[in-house]
């Protein structure tokens, strides 16, 4: 089979279902829309689905013969972002935005479902086809991917390897990034509160000043990556939103400051976490206040398996070329809840190529947008990955 013919000819397919999604964009357990298309898609396919976790969905393409089971995922949810495109295409949902690309990934799933069904009789395995909801999730103790892993997302059958495709603005169209080792960040957030005594300004030594208390411990936990973590082992501590006060002339009694912390391993994250927890606590009791921290568990960090994605290179390079390959990209400090299932069986997350070139804006702006020759090279690597795994020749 030659997959990147088959894939060519499902173009106005990918073209137009990537459309109808960007359209009616929904966000996160609201994907019910979304969740209807997907269902009709894989119906007309022949294709057995199951729900899962209110607005998601999972595929199964079941081979004739025992073999290699692997998920190709797709995340489903948009943005709260008022798109400013002028396409004919652009959000009918005001407010609401495919801005990362996840109608680009469902698209591209869906179209190698169409390549991959059509050869199950040669199937040595199965295809199993996530459609994860909320990837997009902000300040929640319940994430979507590690309860669909919670819930056995990953046996019956059991997976073997896992594959995803993310847009990427910075490369052209075509082209596929792949990264070797570490590939996203635990991504966490953290709150802090700083508790003091207020005063009138004009009597500052009535006070335990939780504002110069906050400017203290947000200088301090500069320290916390530049002295505790080894310049080997890239970290992040980013504070980014500071609050207080009510008037100019009062001396509040409570400051709270929050932001977001990355690391790229569970050790380095375990280092940051309690020289943050010592800095905040400490920096406070030097100058007679109290000080509290919180961290807000978000995304852990994953890494691609040697092996696949080894296999993915050997697959997407028949297809597209070396030359569209481009090799040893570095990890990003960005969050992805895709390594859940990272966690669970070896897996490969890489990036695809979407940039119209000049003018590309970047994934969640406003006026995102994709070169839709790239659903072409998605739906074709996701297919010819799980092909080449499952003896579909």
């Amino acid at each position: 089979m030659n997959i990147m013919n088959e894939a060519k000819k499902l173009k106005p397919y990918l073209v137009k279902t990537r459309r109808d999604i960007h359209s009616r964009p929904e966000l996160g357990f609201e994907e019910y829309g979304t969740q209807a298309y997907i269902i009709k898609e894989l119906k007309k396919l022949g294709i057995p689905y199951k729900k899962m976790i209110k607005t998601g969905v999972v595929g199964l393409i079941k081979g004739k013969k025992p073999g290699t089971t692997i998920l190709l995922r797709a995340d489903i949810d948009a943005l709260p972002i008022l798109e400013e495109n002028t396409c004919s295409y652009r959000s009918k949902n005001k407010g609401v935005m495919h801005a990362c690309g996840h109608d680009t990934h469902t698209a591209m799933v869906l179209g190698a479902a169409r390549i991959l069904s059509a050869k199950k009789n040669e199937m040595a395995g199965n295809i199993k086809l996530v459609f994860q909801p909320r990837e997009e999730f902000v300040d929640s103790e319940f994430d979507p991917a590690e309860e669909m892993v919670r819930l056995g997302v990953m046996n019956n059958p059991k997976v073997d390897m896992c594959a995803a495709l993310h847009a990427d603005h910075s490369i052209p169209a075509g082209k596929v990034k792949v990264v070797h080792g570490p590939v996203m960040a635990n991504a966490d957030k953290f709150r802090i509160r700083i508790l003091g005594v207020g005063a009138h300004g004009s009597e500052p030594q009535n006070s335990r000043d939780a504002v110069y208390a906050s400017a203290c411990v947000i200088q301090a936990l500069q320290s916390v990556v530049s002295r505790n973590v080894g310049p080997l082992n890239p970290a992040v501590v980013s504070v980014t939103m500071v609050h207080s006060g009510t008037a100019m002339n009062v001396i509040p009694p409570e400051v709270t400051l929050g932001g977001t912390i990355r690391t790229l391993n569970d050790k380095v994250y375990k280092l940051v976490k309690d020289s943050m927890r010592r800095v905040v606590e400490k920096t406070c009791e030097s100058l007679g206040l109290k000080g509290e921290i919180d961290f807000i568990k978000c995304y852990p960090a994953f890494a691609n398996d040697e092996r696949a994605v080894m296999l993915f290179e050997r697959s997407a390079a028949k297809l597209i070329g070396e030359r569209n390959l481009v090799k040893n990209a570095v990890s990003s400090m960005a969050g992805e809840n895709f390594a859940y299932f990272a966690r669970k069986a070896p897996s490969v997350f890489c990036w695809l190529g979407v940039s119209k070139g000049k003018g590309q804006y970047p994934i969640h702006h406003p006026r995102f947008d994709i070169d839709e020759n790239a659903l072409v090279t998605g739906a074709a690597v996701l297919a010819g990955f799980a092909a080449d795994n499952t003896g579909i020749s």
